[in-house]
Parts: structure tokens; C-alpha cells; sequence
């Protein structure tokens, strides 16, 4: 049993095809075909299952604690008086989750590993080059940009400090805007009346200015000479992704209002993988098997710290709905936007991922009935920054793990940086509260 069970061939396989049947499911039921979600949320727990001996220890016991969190919080809800109801539990995140898994097929049709043939280029527009390719790529195929442009210009070698920051800093900066990112799936699960314009126009300068302090920071001479710095080439022919899908889901949410942005994605994001191999000549159904049986499979940390998520976010909700005449804030504004970002940064810092502290801000505000574009707007930002500043971030840790860079001091080469955009990002937040367009 303990030989099948640790399995590769057998194991990823199965995984994979438990993820694909969950996305598919989601897909119908996002096209309208009134499917619950219970089911698929049945099979994401049993793809976490079958990969739980493979997932890193941290993430088990992160993973057990909130579960255990989540379920007590159900039952001091119910004690209260709070209704419970198994099929929402079971459903849990599934929206969130298969639209990490339908923007995975991205990467089918993506890939800047294919322009990394040529020279590599040196010195201060190296930087400006890197944090774009890393920023762009990243918002459409997450965090294995950093992987595939991070061992071209490192070449399995050490990185240095510079590279490290362009890295970490031009991806996690996607996090503001990009509608295929990590960040937004969970903003939108957490606030689905976000007006996505309205994000935009806050997310995106912030975005442009976390580029730019990057790029002037980096360009200085220290104690590393930015005429050093080894980068990676951008090629603007990369950008037609991107744009084609932000305009793929616009022109859909005109058609179809009802639907949310969240569901878009997801229906759209495969849909295009396909359509381009197609057009490409490629072999389709062979690319789909060989994502799903080898690529999904690698999803399991997220996989299973979401689904966890999702337990410690309907148990507090249940118990928040009993505690909603003694909860102290009555509104939810700016100032109270402000506090939220900051204690979700400054969680991320002492080591919680970003994902529980929304789970946790999301169910207490959500008797409050907040605006959901200024609560996305908090969410995202404190995604984007917590992950960068956060020693147990998973990008830290993917970079610690991949090039042997401590996180602690990825964490303290970040401090000055995410100080300098929280004070952008909170005059984003009183723009948001304030202006109303």
C-alpha cells in the first residue's frame, strides 16, 4: 500500500484527473448548468489526499491548523445558534482554486523560456527589461516566470541581491492588477461585487510606481554596480497574452453582466490554451494529458493550503453572523481599509500567508456588507507586499529553496520598499473610499 501510495506514476496521474474533473465541473456550473460545487470541492480534497505525504511539512502543519481553527469556529458558531450547511463547506473554495488551475493552462501558450536563446543583456536597461518580462510574464503564468527567467539569468547559479529583487518585486507587483494572478482569485472569492475597472485604476499605477522604485533603487550603484547586472531580455511581442485576455473577459462581462469576473477567467483561460494550440497545429489533447498529469500535480501546496483556507473561512463567517451585533467596527471606509492592509502585511511579516489573514478579515467584515471594491482593492495590495516582505511567503520560499537565497534576508532587503508603497497604497485606499466614479 505504502509502495502505490508513493507512487509518481501512479499518484500524479489520478491527481491530475481529479483536478481536471473539478475544473470542468466549475466550468458547467459557471456556464450555467447549476451544478454544485460540493462535487468539486469533493475531488480538490481527494487530489489533497493522495498528495498529502508529498507536501512539505510546513505546509501540513500550516494546513492542519487551519482546518482545526476552522472547524472549532463552526462549532462555536453552531452552539450560538449559527445554521451550518455541508454542501457549502464541501464547495469551500472551488471557485478560487479552479481558476489557479485553469490560468495554469496558460503556460501551454506562454512561453519565454522560447526567447532565451540570444545574448543576455547587461547593465541599468538589463533591469528595466527584467522587471518587465518578470511583471508581464508572471501576471499570466505566476510563479514559474521567476523559475524559468530566474535560472536563465543565473544559470543554476547563485543570484545575486539585485536579481533577487527584480524578481520577487516585478512579480509580486502583478498582484495589483493582474486578473489572472493568485491575489485576485482570492479578492474576488472574498468580494465578487469588486468593480475590476474601478481596481484597475488604483491597481495598476501602483503596480507602474512598485516598478519604478524598483528600477531606481536597483540602478543606483551599491555595493553591486548596476552596470553588472545580468538580465533578461524583454520582447514586446510577449504582451499580446496579457491584453488579449484582459479584452476577451471584457468584452465577455458585457455580454454576460451576471457572470463574475472570477467565473470568466476560468471558462476563458483554457478555452484560449486550446484554441491557440489549435491554431498552432500542436498537439492538443496530447498537451492537455501531459498538464494534467504532470503539471497539476505540482499545485499541491497551493491546492491544499486553499482548501484549508476555505474551512477557516466558512467557520468564521458562521461565527461572525452570531457576533455581528458585538463586533466593534459598524463601516467599513478608508481608515479601516488602512488598518486592514496593515495588519495583513504585518502578519505576513511574523510568518502567516496572506491567504489566512483574508479568510479571517473577509468572514468578520462581511456582516458589515462592505464595498467590495475598496475590500479587493486591501486584499491585493497586502497580497502583493506581505508576499515580498513575508520570510514564509511561498515566493520566498520558492527562491530560498530553488537558489539557496536565506528569506529572512529577502524579508530585510524589502523592508524600505514596502514601507514606501504602503504609504502609496493607503492613499490608494482613501482615493478608492473617496472618489466615486
Amino acid at each position: 500500500m505504502n509502495s502505490w501510495w508513493q507512487s509518481s506514476t501512479k499518484i500524479q496521474p489520478l491527481t491530475g484527473a481529479l483536478v481536471s474533473l473539478a475544473l470542468l465541473w466549475v466550468m458547467a456550473s459557471s456556464a450555467g448548468a447549476g451544478l454544485s460545487l460540493a462535487l468539486s470541492g469533493i475531488a480538490f480534497w481527494g487530489a489533497v489526499l493522495l498528495l498529502w505525504p508529498r507536501l512539505a511539512r510546513r505546509n501540513r502543519i500550516q494546513s492542519l491548523v487551519l482546518l482545526l481553527a476552522g472547524f472549532l469556529a463552526m462549532g462555536f458558531g453552531a452552539y450560538r445558534g449559527a445554521n451550518l450547511s455541508l454542501e457549502t463547506l464541501l464547495a469551500g473554495n472551488s471557485g478560487l482554486i479552479s481558476m489557479l488551475v485553469a490560468v495554469s493552462f496558460l503556460a501551454l501558450i506562454s512561453r519565454p523560456e522560447e526567447e532565451a536563446k540570444e545574448q543576455l543583456p547587461q547593465g541599468k536597461r538589463a533591469i528595466g527589461s527584467s522587471l518587465l518580462a518578470v511583471h508581464l510574464f508572471g501576471a499570466v503564468i505566476n510563479l514559474s516566470s521567476i523559475f524559468i527567467i530566474g535560472d536563465r539569468i543565473s544559470r543554476r547559479l547563485k543570484l545575486s541581491r539585485i536579481q533577487v529583487l527584480v524578481l520577487v518585486r516585478g512579480f509580486s507587483a502583478a498582484a495589483f492588477w493582474s486578473p489572472f494572478f493568485a491575489a485576485m482569485a482570492v479578492a474576488l472569492s472574498y468580494a465578487p461585487n469588486a468593480s475590476l475597472p474601478k481596481l484597475w485604476l488604483a491597481g495598476m499605477p501602483l503596480a507602474v510606481a512598485a516598478l519604478i522604485i524598483t528600477y531606481w533603487q536597483m540602478s543606483r550603484d551599491g555595493e553591486e554596480p548596476a552596470s553588472e547586472f545580468t538580465g533578461y531580455p524583454m520582447h514586446y511581442g510577449g504582451l499580446w497574452l496579457p491584453l488579449l485576455l484582459a479584452a476577451l473577459v471584457f468584452a465577455s462581462r458585457a455580454f454576460y453582466p451576471s457572470m463574475s469576473v472570477l467565473a470568466l477567467i476560468t471558462l476563458l483561460s483554457p478555452l484560449l490554451a486550446i484554441l491557440v494550440l489549435a491554431v498552432r497545429r500542436e498537439r492538443v489533447l496530447n498537451q492537455l494529458m501531459t498538464h494534467s498529469s504532470q503539471r497539476l500535480p505540482q499545485m499541491g501546496n497551493e491546492l491544499t493550503l486553499f482548501q484549508a483556507a476555505g474551512v477557516l473561512g466558512y467557520g468564521l463567517e458562521r461565527l461572525a453572523s452570531t457576533l455581528v451585533d458585538q463586533f466593534p467596527l459598524q463601516q467599513f471606509g478608508a481608515l479601516e481599509a488602512c488598518v486592514a492592509y496593515a495588519g495583513i502585511v504585518l502578519l505576513a511579516v511574523a510568518g502567516v500567508h496572506p491567504i489566512i489573514s483574508i479568510s479571517l478579515v473577509g468572514a468578520l467584515l462581511a456582516p458589515l456588507n462592505p464595498d467590495h471594491t475598496l475590500l479587493a482593492l486591501v486584499f491585493l495590495s497586502a497580497w502583493s507586499l506581505g508576499s515580498v516582505v513575508g520570510p514564509l511567503s511561498g515566493m520566498n520560499l520558492a527562491i530560498q529553496g530553488r537558489y539557496g537565497i536565506d528569506s529572512f534576508r529577502i524579508m530585510r532587503w524589502n523592508l524600505f520598499y514596502t514601507a514606501a508603497m504602503s504609504v502609496l497604497v493607503m492613499i490608494g485606499l482613501w482615493g478608492i473610499a473617496v472618489i466615486k466614479v
